[in-house]
């Protein structure tokens, strides 16, 4: 799929991939996710993010010309290789955006460097970053009618041992995501 996404991009721009570095949950996690996600999109009368789609964006990038994504592959090569353990115990959303999402009350220090490490390197090859603070979450649910407030839950508990560069085709059923590279995080 990876390929087919370099080989045939989205029609509205052949020449860019939307990207993102993200942490992916091994599958048990994952569906421990994907129940939350159900049972809070119903709560807040939204839409629960498919299985698919659940991870922690530690990068954004949006549109990407085709030719840097060998760059984006070898910044990842270069990255601190630690994972994490976190808990993801407080439910919250943003009301704005009618999104939900929860978060681990507690980040790990491997985290943040491994977060602050990929944004300098994007910075030096002159991908553009966001500068808002990093808030590490998992979307559960989006378009958020009554969204959820702040609140504690039972946690969740991930063993971060996995990072992707994920690339991402935005079409009318909702967008399609793809590994472009893939990074093992030991302990």
């Amino acid at each position: 799929m990876a390929e087919e996404l370099l080989t045939n991009p989205p029609t509205q721009a052949p020449d860019r991939i939307r990207t993102f570095f993200a942490l992916v949950p091994e599958e048990d996690v994952r569906l421990q996710f994907v129940s939350l996600a159900r049972d809070v999109a119903r709560r807040s009368r939204g839409r629960a993010v498919s299985g698919d789609h659940i991870h922690l964006t530690v990068a954004f990038l949006g549109d990407v010309p085709l030719a840097r994504v060998p760059e984006l592959r070898a910044i990842g090569e270069r990255l601190p290789r630690r994972g994490a353990r976190l808990a993801f115990d407080t439910l919250g959303a943003w009301r704005a955006s009618g999104v939900a999402w929860i978060a681990p009350s507690e980040v790990a220090e491997t985290l943040l460097i491994l977060h602050a490490s990929l944004h300098e390197a994007l910075a030096v090859a002159n991908f553009g970053v966001e500068t808002r603070p990093f808030r590490p979450h998992v979307t559960l649910a989006r378009r958020c009618v009554q969204p959820h407030p702040r609140t504690r839950c039972a946690p969740i508990h991930w063993p971060v041992e996995r990072l992707c560069l994920v690339g991402s085709q935005l079409r009318p059923e909702g967008p399609l995501h793809s590994t472009l590279a893939e990074w093992v995080l030991g302990a």
